[in-house]
Parts: structure tokens; C-alpha cells; sequence
């Protein structure tokens, strides 16, 4: 039985983490958010009775998901639509509860390189006792993860500006544990850094070490 379903949307690579171009080249931006999705989707499969779906119609990311436990329900297009992140999600969504109506869902960001399955377990226990509920990202604007607990109640993702505002005007329950890896999606050099402290997946340390990535010292009497 399927207990949980994380739902996890992958644009096009070519087009992720521009915010990371003046630090990195193209083809190590890829393969940063590559390893990226990698430790995601480990963390995801790590909690019991789970099952992970890429979102997406690039090529690279669904063969990584294929190849690390992951199914792919390709991205749909949509001429003119205004939210596709969101509109996919739903398509995602709706496919689940057609073929497991009662399982619980979950739509997580792609970058979340120290995130633990134990931190995403505690979030997912919790938000079963609110039925709707999200985590918000270490910014305290954007949605890291937005579980829907309810049988068959709709996911409603809001995902973009102010999404966290957004999503608990909505009537989720924005969960207030620490949860620092599950809170810290990567879109700049400060993210990444902080990221190397809690400390990073498998896939993204092997990254960062191939490049030579290091902490910048910090001055005397900082701590």
C-alpha cells in the first residue's frame, strides 16, 4: 500500500538556478541541480510506504528519476497557461487520487540538498493532523513542501511569490518545527553554503567536492 505520494516538479535544467551563473559554469549549474534532485528524491523514498514522481518533460531529469527509484509523469503543456508549475501539480495530483484515492500527498521542491527523511517524516506527521498544511522555506515567503492529508481533498498548490502567505490564506497549516534542511530550497551561493553546514546529500557532496567548493573562513571572534 502507498501510504504517501511526493509529487516533485523539475522544469527544464537549461533554465534552473540562473541565480548560481556567476559563481558557476553551465554545465556544473546542471549537474549541481542534478545531484540536487538526486539527494530530494532519496530523502523522499526514505520515508515508509512512500512513492516519489517527477514532474517534468526534460530528458536528463527523467532519466535520473527512472534510475533512482522515482516514477515520471511528464510535464503537461498548456498554450497560454499563466501558472504551469501549478497547473501540473494539479494534473499530478488528480492522477494520483485517481489510481490511490486515500493516500496522502506531497509536493516538494527539487532542491533541497540536506534534507533528512526524518525531518520530512515529522512534517508529514504532523500535517496529518491538520489534513492541509505546509513548511515554508527559510526565507518565510516561499513553500518548501505542501502535504494534503485529507482523503481525496484537493492538493491546491500556490506555488510562486508569497506562496507561503498564499497557501495558508488558503487553509493550510504552516508547520512551525525547525526542519532546517526541508526549509532550505537552494537558489543562491548563501543557500548553498548553509547548506554545506547542515550538511549535503550523497549526490551534492560528490558535486561540490569535484568543483572544489569550500566555505568561505570566517573572521576571527565570529562563531
Amino acid at each position: 500500500m502507498t501510504d504517501v505520494h511526493v509529487l516533485v516538479p523539475v522544469k527544464a535544467l537549461s533554465l534552473a538556478k540562473t541565480r548560481l551563473a556567476h559563481i558557476l559554469e553551465p554545465s556544473t549549474r546542471s549537474d549541481l541541480v542534478v545531484a540536487m534532485l538526486i539527494d530530494t528524491l532519496a530523502a523522499a523514498l526514505g520515508l515508509p510506504g512512500a512513492v516519489a514522481t517527477v514532474v517534468t518533460s526534460d530528458p536528463i531529469a527523467t532519466d535520473v528519476a527512472l534510475g533512482h527509484g522515482a516514477r515520471v509523469l511528464p510535464d503537461p503543456v498548456y498554450r497560454g497557461e499563466s501558472d504551469p508549475l501549478n497547473a501540473a501539480l494539479d494534473v499530478a495530483a488528480a492522477h494520483v487520487r485517481a489510481h490511490s484515492p486515500g493516500t496522502d500527498l506531497v509536493a516538494l521542491q527539487a532542491d533541497l540538498p540536506a534534507l533528512r527523511s526524518s525531518e520530512l517524516a515529522a512534517a508529514l506527521t504532523e500535517a496529518r493532523l491538520f489534513g492541509r498544511a505546509i513548511v515554508a522555506d527559510h526565507t518565510g515567503t516561499g513553500t518548501a513542501a505542501l502535504f494534503q492529508c485529507t482523503p481525496d481533498g484537493p492538493l491546491e498548490p500556490m506555488f510562486g511569490v508569497d506562496s507561503a502567505r498564499r497557501h495558508v490564506r488558503s487553509g493550510a497549516k504552516a508547520l512551525t518545527e525547525p526542519l532546517d534542511g526541508l526549509r532550505l530550497d537552494v537558489d543562491t551561493i548563501d543557500d548553498l553554503e548553509a547548506a554545506v553546514r547542515l550538511g549535503t546529500g550523497a549526490a551534492t557532496s560528490r558535486v561540490l567536492d569535484r568543483i572544489g567548493f569550500a566555505l568561505p573562513e570566517r573572521s576571527p571572534g565570529i562563531h
